[in-house]
Formats: C-alpha cells, sequence, structure tokens
C-alpha cells in the first residue's frame, strides 16, 4: 500500500472516530449591553428584560417578535435564560455610563422559538459590503473601512444591534480609481461590481445619504444579495434614526432568505462534501453545517478519502439549504450538476 493511500486510510478512521460538531449558537448574537444607572436588583431585573429583548429581535429578525406569546414567556423571568454578566464603565463620556453586559443561553433561546414555531436566524449570516456615500452640506465622500467619523460609527451601531456584519472599501488607490462619489451620487452603479471583486463579498449594499437643507437627513438604498436586488428610500430628521432603518430594511430581506422557519416541514436529506484531506477540514464543514438556522440536526454518513456524506435534518427543504450555502464562503457547489454535492472552500 503506497504512502497516500495509507494516509487517507488514516485519515478515513480518525474521522469515523470524531465525534460530529454540536449545533451551537453565535455566542455574540446573544449578547447585549445596557446603560443602567446603579446596581440594585430591581434595575438589573428591568434591564435584563431589556437586553433579551434586543436579543430576540438579533436572532428572529422580526422588530415586533416581543409581542409574541413565546417571547412574553421568556421576558417575564429574563434571569432564567443569563449565562454570564457584569457591570462596566464606559470611559469617555461625562459623566462616565455604568452598563450592564449580559450574555444569555443561545441554545435555551433556539429551543425555545423553534417549539413555538418562530422563524430563527442563526449566524449564517452574510458579509455586506458597504459602499456609503454621504453629502453633508458642501461635503461629499465615500465612507472607508478606516474612516473614525460620525457616520461610521452609527453604522457600525445600526449593525451592532441587528446583529449583521458589515465590511467597509478601504478606498485606496484601487477602490478611488474604481468608484468615485460622483458615479454613486449619480446612481451609476456599474463601476462597484468591478471594485467589490477584491473583497468578494455575498452581498453589497450601496447608499447615498444626504443632510437636507431643512436639517433633516435623507437616503437612498440598494442591496444585491443571492441574485436578489432591492431599492428603498428613507427620510429622517436624526441620522442616528436613519441609517438604523437603513440597516434594519437591509437586515429584514436578509432574514426573508435565510432565516429558518421552525414550523417548516422536517426534511430529511443527505449531501456530500468533498475536499476534506484533515481533521480541520472536518471540524471546519461539520461546524458550519451545524450552525446553519436550516439545519435542525446532522449525523456523518458514509467516509471515504475523496468525500464525506453528512445527513441532515431540516427547516424547510434542499432547495432552501441550497440558497442559504450559495451565499456562503465554506461551501461551493461540487460541479457536478447535482444537488447536494458541495466542495469545502480552500
Amino acid at each position: 500500500m503506497d504512502n497516500y493511500k495509507q494516509r487517507s486510510l488514516l485519515l478515513v478512521c480518525l474521522l469515523c472516530l470524531l465525534p460530529l460538531p454540536a449545533v451551537a449558537a453565535d455566542t455574540a448574537l446573544f449578547e447585549s449591553e445596557v446603560v443602567v444607572p446603579d446596581q440594585t436588583p430591581v434595575v438589573r431585573s428591568t434591564a435584563l428584560r431589556k437586553a433579551l429583548g434586543e436579543v430576540l429581535v438579533r436572532v428572529t429578525g422580526q422588530a415586533a417578535v416581543n409581542t409574541t406569546e413565546s417571547a412574553r414567556t421568556m421576558l417575564a423571568s429574563p434571569e432564567q435564560l443569563v449565562q454570564q454578566y457584569r457591570y462596566f464603565t464606559e470611559s469617555g463620556q461625562d459623566p462616565p455610563l455604568l452598563k450592564l453586559w449580559v450574555r444569555f443561553d443561545g441554545d435555551a433561546i433556539r429551543e425555545a422559538l423553534q417549539q413555538q414555531g418562530v422563524a430563527y436566524w442563526g449566524g449564517d449570516r452574510p458579509v455586506t459590503l458597504v459602499w456609503l456615500a454621504v453629502e453633508d452640506r458642501d461635503k461629499g465622500y465615500i465612507v472607508a473601512a478606516d474612516d473614525a467619523g460620525e457616520v461610521r460609527r452609527l453604522l457600525d451601531e445600526a449593525a451592532r444591534a441587528r446583529g449583521v456584519p458589515l465590511l467597509l472599501p478601504l478606498m485606496d488607490l484601487e477602490d478611488q480609481t474604481r468608484v468615485r462619489f460622483a458615479d454613486l451620487w449619480g446612481g451609476l452603479f456599474s463601476p462597484v461590481d468591478g471594485a467589490s471583486k477584491r473583497y468578494n463579498p455575498p452581498a453589497i449594499l450601496i447608499g447615498r445619504v444626504q443632510h437636507m437643507a431643512s436639517g433633516g437627513w435623507a437616503a437612498r438604498w440598494q442591496i444585491s444579495l443571492g441574485g436578489n436586488t432591492r431599492s428603498w428610500s428613507d427620510s429622517h430628521p436624526q441620522l442616528d434614526a436613519l441609517l438604523q432603518q437603513g440597516i434594519d430594511d437591509m437586515a429584514d430581506m436578509q432574514v426573508a432568505l435565510l432565516s429558518a422557519n421552525s414550523s417548516a416541514a422536517d426534511n430529511e436529506v443527505e449531501i456530500y462534501v468533498a475536499g476534506i484531506s484533515t481533521l480541520a477540514d472536518y471540524a471546519r464543514a461539520g461546524n458550519y453545517l451545524a450552525a446553519l438556522s436550516t439545519v435542525r440536526d446532522l449525523q456523518p454518513g458514509e467516509v471515504t478519502p475523496t468525500r464525506v456524506q453528512y445527513r441532515l435534518r431540516l427547516n424547510g427543504s434542499l432547495q432552501d439549504l441550497m440558497r442559504t450555502v450559495a451565499i456562503g464562503s465554506v461551501l461551493e457547489p461540487a460541479g457536478d450538476g447535482i444537488d447536494g454535492n458541495y466542495r469545502l472552500r480552500q
């Protein structure tokens, strides 16, 4: 037996012995910070309800989720879902702000939502590349990755509230050569496609934000995700509310495409993943699949030197799973034209 066959056989044996990665919640989605006046139990109880309410909106993608019966039950006793909490003082404020940081039990929340048939949006969230042109009185600019201004700060806060990862362009010489402020402001978006390839983003959000002479703010947005494009406009007297609304609308579209409806049909499917040649590859593929909102449970099947079989129990159909995987960065179609055959991206 040559060395290659020996290594392949050894890998197969080791993979068969490894436990499958557990379906674990993305802990960052279940963390929140709330400003509090003091550390008394009464204030803490109120703050925990607020923090849990924010988390439920984030993991369901539904702004009105806290009015549902399942949410009200959890909000009645938020302490039962707390894993950790601590107080800290945020510097840079005058006077300094006292905050309560809390992490909730993500697995318990996910299970409760699924039992009530409430859609759950897990960690399978596409990174969105944001091209944002801002006109503030006589100043026009594109927000860059290293921008330390108010718009960037508010954009980050809005994204954090909904749990959506954002990526800003470097706006180095290459970006400046390809995309100009005048192009974005005039609605000429074709240069964005070429400039975005270096970032390889699953989703692209183009925004144009304007400070109106009246003192308010207006915005026009366009998002492209998974072959779907949507455009809309917003206006608001306050910049923070305007940016939050834009991110909320973007997240709503992503939720509609990617969230798992727990009341959907409970389907069992088999998929095959090629390109797994190390134990790290096996862990990467298993952890990714286990974290998808569309996956309720998975078990390894046949393991060969060329691919691994996974038996999945889904919220929804194989097509729902394929749509989710298509905008991710871990798996890609195997190229044989067979649904459910994938290759691990390197």
